[in-house]
Parts: C-alpha cells; sequence; structure tokens
C-alpha cells in the first residue's frame, strides 16, 4: 500500500491533529515553526481581508458578456 486513505469528517481531523502533534514533540524547533506559521497565516489573511474590503471582486459573466464589451461581435 502506497497511500494512507483517511476520509473527511471526525476520522480527518483527528488524523490531522495527532500528525502535528506528533511533529510539534518530535522535532526540537517544530513548536516555534507552528507558532511562527500561524501568526504568517493570520498575517496574510488580515492583509487580504483588509485590500479586498477596499478593493471588492467584481463578479463578471465570462459565458455572456455584455453587448457593449467592445469584443465587435
Amino acid at each position: 500500500m502506497h497511500r494512507i486513505a483517511i476520509g473527511g469528517g471526525v476520522m480527518g481531523a483527528l488524523f490531522t491533529v495527532g500528525t502535528v502533534l506528533i511533529f510539534v514533540i518530535g522535532v526540537p524547533f517544530g513548536g516555534w515553526f507552528l507558532l511562527v506559521s500561524i501568526l504568517l497565516g493570520i498575517c496574510v489573511a488580515a492583509v487580504l481581508y483588509t485590500w479586498h474590503k477596499g478593493h471588492p471582486v467584481e463578479v463578471t459573466d465570462l459565458h455572456h458578456p455584455p453587448a457593449n464589451s467592445g469584443t465587435g461581435r
């Protein structure tokens, strides 16, 4: 068997938490790595959230462009 089949739900979450705990306990710098990655993730999420509040994404219909879109059709 070359892969571990883990489904979603409670068992998948338990497997993920267990893997992270083994990594954090087993690797000397694992705790610092986890802490820095969580803090970096929060910072990136805050920057993206702030950016998109000021620059909202305009949803357009790619399959049916407006008649005056300048496509020449």
